[in-house]
């Protein structure tokens, strides 16, 4: 059950930066925000090539870990995004749903097994996604197709599920270090968002930069734990069950982040949190 400690921790870690990405996207826009943290993540594991040697990346690996970088680059985007414009309990769960996709492309792609007691967690997990996305007197359906961030998300779901699924297959077919992982990811991360920069011709504004640096900081050191934490579950366990246990994190930081910043329908949001936390350890059951 180590891995689930590990899973545990990086829930933690994931809604502690959540939070503090909501506050620091209030003064800065989520493309500019993206960059300034995957440059300072950069700067903080630098020390990684010189403790793991980047050499036991065989060539298919490290196109495989740029390719799954520029995924996941692409997907944190979207999240960002859909954090700026919406409430942080409201952006956030619908991610759930994330374990069920990767399960899913796992399963074809990898030829991981699904058992039923994960079939039946999964839809668990689902129908928390639905109460926390539904609103009073308002259909779902007419909620999400007239939402301009909710394609972000899902958009979202499906670049997470296919980054994870490459991360099982590097740290569990190929001898790939989990900081190495960490560490080219974040380079990628840096270099992706900064072409978007220059293609766009957006400019960093310092002034503004300085006076949330503290909250940057602090979002790269968890962003750094989190997912430091979370690739070391996943050499241990199936990705879907990693990451079910990871999205707790989604009742952690609704709870923290709907409270500090005052956001409706939060008790209907725990609700539905608690749901999906609840068919993830439902999947976990087998392994118990």
């Amino acid at each position: 059950m180590e891995w689930f400690w590990l899973a545990t921790a990086s829930a933690l870690f994931s809604a502690a930066a959540a939070v503090m990405q909501k506050k620091v996207l209030f003064s800065l826009p989520a493309l500019e925000f993206s960059l300034i943290l995957s440059l300072v993540i950069t700067v903080i594991s630098v020390w990684i090539p010189f403790a793991y040697p980047l050499s036991s990346l065989t060539l298919s690996s490290l196109a495989l870990l740029i390719l799954k970088s520029i995924l996941g680059a692409c997907a944190f985007l979207l999240v960002m995004i859909a954090i700026e414009q919406n409430e942080l309990s409201s952006a956030l769960p619908l991610l759930g749903a994330t374990p069920a996709v990767t399960a899913l492309i796992a399963f074809v792609l990898l030829h991981e097994t699904l058992n039923g007691q994960e079939l039946v967690g999964i839809g668990c997990i689902m129908v928390g996604t639905y109460i926390v996305e539904k609103r009073p007197h308002t259909p779902l359906f007419t909620t999400l197709r007239t939402s301009h961030t909710h394609g972000a998300i899902v958009g979202a779901i499906l670049l997470f599920a296919l980054s994870s699924v490459a991360d099982r297959f590097l740290l569990v077919k190929t001898p790939t270090h989990p900081n190495v992982v960490l560490f080219i990811q974040h380079v990628v991360y840096t270099i992706v968002f900064g072409i978007v920069m220059l293609i766009r011709k957006t400019r960093l504004s310092l002034t503004t930069y300085s006076s949330v640096f503290f909250f940057i900081l602090a979002v790269a050191l968890f962003t750094f734990a989190y997912r430091t934490f979370q690739l070391e579950a996943t050499q241990r366990a199936p990705i879907a069950l990693v990451l079910a246990v990871k999205r707790t994190s989604i009742f952690y930081a609704s709870f923290i982040g709907g409270t500090f910043f005052k956001e409706e329908r939060l008790f209907q949001k725990l609700i539905g949190a608690a749901c999906i936390i609840a068919g993830g350890f439902f999947i976990l059951r087998h392994l118990s």
